[in-house]
């Protein structure tokens, strides 16, 4: 009974409340405290809920109300949360849509979810697919003008949508899911009533707006008093700006995946870092190795390990980190009006310590799929344990119950995996590349070749009478797919190994040579020869040449991150360009943006 019951007992009284009226009632406690600072800017509860409001009475003239989806694309900034808070005030649901994303993703998006208003800014608006919706531009201060500054007053449900969230599909089309007020209400509740951020606290929102964990770092500080601090657009994956503006901004509260969590330590200045109280790990399998790091650098920090999928309001469990956890770290127990099963293949609870699929249950469900009706029935299913209709989401993680009442995370039933805590449907990634016509056949892989850099692999064979050429597929790959989903490395096999089942053989499948993709050309000059060095020390290679591409080589963000402390000991400063992941630090003049890919050519 108490897998079932006695550790799901997580009843709490949360108000019947919206958003909107979540921070209004906000504005009305601290209308003159700061509640948002980006880059210099500094705006008031008080100016960010007349900017809101104004935003908010254009979109109710056009037709935004309950129900009705408003896109959002706008890169990090004021913008970008006056449009959030304007968009739930009119009634609407946001559907969050990330400037970086290939066209083509975006149109699907766009498609399916069929917003009624795209609101974008003037260095957006470019790039969106054509799409019948109206097209607001939040930079443009003739868009507003003439709107009051009060609020429109909408009452919406609490049931109605909130955001519309979209992640990988396994089909080969992403998936929109619904969040409602309610679930997202009593996530940000229990976050405030686990723990208690107060008008000195200060919230770090540096996770791109395209995916849930976004969705409390930008609406908790508002609805409690505290200031949210926005980090510049492509600031997420530089861990040494990042160090820099915790110290500069005093930011408490924090949230990393632990991939870039360990980045972030390893800059020499994350000791300095001292004023955080709290920071938040969740999107991956948080080592303990890396939780021992992590409280020898900043001792006396919380570290808390969440766990959840986008379908269930950002998180369901949480877990506070003790001094001294060594090996695996849980994913926790339940938070406030939410039920966690753990069961067999026949629905039936297992025993503590034994595997089984993890099913949720309670007020942080999503409705659902946008137009999706089949796939919302089969994820998510009746509650066999509640006589009232209640439903249950399939998770698809395998977790164990520990004898206190704690979940342990053990991996997945299916394909889905997760890279620098970002989820991913390989058969998404397959059925992208199946679409060159020079694809026969393809299997996408995840490789860690070396200890914590996971990255994709595609496997190919190529159809008959065709050849692959493998940075013309991942050029393929990336006008489809976001960057975190083209794959690293393509590898052309005359067939797939298979096992005597005829299921792929994983562990025939041989490593990408990136080495043999080397080119000849030896550095010319010092500064050549000194990133070389660098470039080929991370990437594990022998040498790598000058006019060599960084990407096609193996690298990513996350081995950015790598290089970064390096460059910053050594002194060497690289202009990385906007979309490319980082800002400039001057010096060397070495790398430009070609495509969506970083080229290192002369140095100067």
């Amino acid at each position: 009974a108490r897998v079932v019951d006695g550790w799901n007992e997580t009843g709490v009284v949360v108000p019947e409340v919206t958003l909107s009226e979540l921070f209004e009632a906000q504005v009305r406690r601290s209308p003159g405290a700061v509640a948002l600072v980006c880059e210099g800017r500094v705006v008031s509860y008080g100016e960010l809920e007349v900017a809101a409001n104004r935003l908010a009475w254009r979109l109710v003239g056009l037709g935004v109300g309950a129900e009705r989806v408003v896109a959002v694309a706008v890169a990090r900034s004021v913008e970008l949360v006056v449009a959030l808070l304007a968009v739930v005030k009119a009634g609407g649901a946001y559907l969050p849509v990330d400037p970086e994303y290939p066209a083509s993703r975006v149109g699907l998006m766009l498609a399916d979810a069929d917003p009624v208003v795209v609101l974008c800014t003037a260095e957006t608006v470019g790039g969106l697919p054509e799409h019948p919706a109206v097209r607001l531009m939040v930079d443009d201060g003739g868009v507003v003008r003439d709107c009051p500054g009060t609020s429109p007053g909408v009452v919406v449900r609490p049931g109605c949508p909130a955001y519309v969230m979209y992640t990988s599909g396994s089909t080969g089309v992403p998936k929109g899911v619904v969040v409602s007020h309610r679930g997202i209400v009593n996530r940000l509740l229990w976050m405030q009533g686990e723990y208690g951020l107060g008008g000195d606290d200060r919230v770090l929102q540096k996770t791109s707006s395209g995916f849930d964990v976004s969705v409390w770092e930008f609406f908790w500080p508002l609805v409690t008093g505290a200031c949210l601090v926005v980090a510049r657009p492509g600031g997420h994956r530089d861990p040494r700006y990042l160090v820099d503006l915790v110290v500069a901004e005093r930011v408490t509260t924090v949230h990393f995946v632990p991939s870039m969590l360990g980045l972030f330590l390893d800059e020499e200045g994350a000791a300095l870092c001292g004023g955080l109280r709290r920071v938040v790990c969740s999107g991956e399998v948080l080592p303990g190795e890396l939780v021992e790091r992590f409280q020898g650098v900043l001792p006396g920090v919380g570290l808390h390990n969440l766990y959840g999928p986008t379908e269930a309001s950002v998180d369901v469990s949480f877990w506070a980190c003790p001094p001294g956890v060594s090996g695996v770290v849980p994913i926790g127990g339940p938070i406030w009006n939410v039920r966690l099963f753990v069961l067999d293949g026949f629905l039936r609870p297992v025993p503590p310590g034994v595997v089984g699929e993890l099913y949720i249950a309670g007020v942080g469900l999503a409705r659902g799929y946008v137009g999706r009706s089949s796939l919302t029935g089969e994820r998510f299913v009746a509650c066999p344990f509640s006589g009232s209709g209640e439903r249950m989401y399939r998770t698809g993680d395998l977790v164990r119950w520990r004898g206190d009442g704690v979940l342990v995370y053990v991996g997945r039933v299916d394909a889905q995996v997760k890279i620098r805590g970002l989820r991913i449907e390989l058969g998404e990634v397959e059925a992208v590349l199946a679409g060159d016509g020079a694809v026969g056949r393809v299997a996408v892989v995840v490789r860690e070749d070396q200890p914590g850099h996971r990255y994709l692999v595609a496997y190919v064979v190529a159809a008959a009478g065709r050849g692959v050429d493998a940075a013309g597929l991942r050029e393929f790959a990336a006008r489809r797919l976001p960057e975190y989903m083209v794959p690293a490395a393509v590898v052309e096999l005359a067939e797939l190994p298979l096992t005597l089942s005829g299921k792929l053989d994983r562990k025939a499948l041989p490593a990408p040579d990136f080495a043999g993709l080397v080119t000849g050309r030896a550095p010319r000059t010092p500064a050549e020869e000194l990133l070389c060095g660098l470039f080929a020390e991370t990437l594990h290679l022998d040498r790598v040449g000058a006019d060599d591409d960084f990407f096609n080589l193996g690298g990513d963000s996350l081995v950015i991150g790598i290089l970064s402390p390096t460059w910053w000991r050594r002194r060497v400063g690289v202009w990385m360009l906007p979309g490319c992941g980082s800002s400039p630090r001057g010096g060397c003049r070495s790398t430009w943006c070609r495509r969506r890919w970083w080229s290192w050519r002369s140095c100067r």
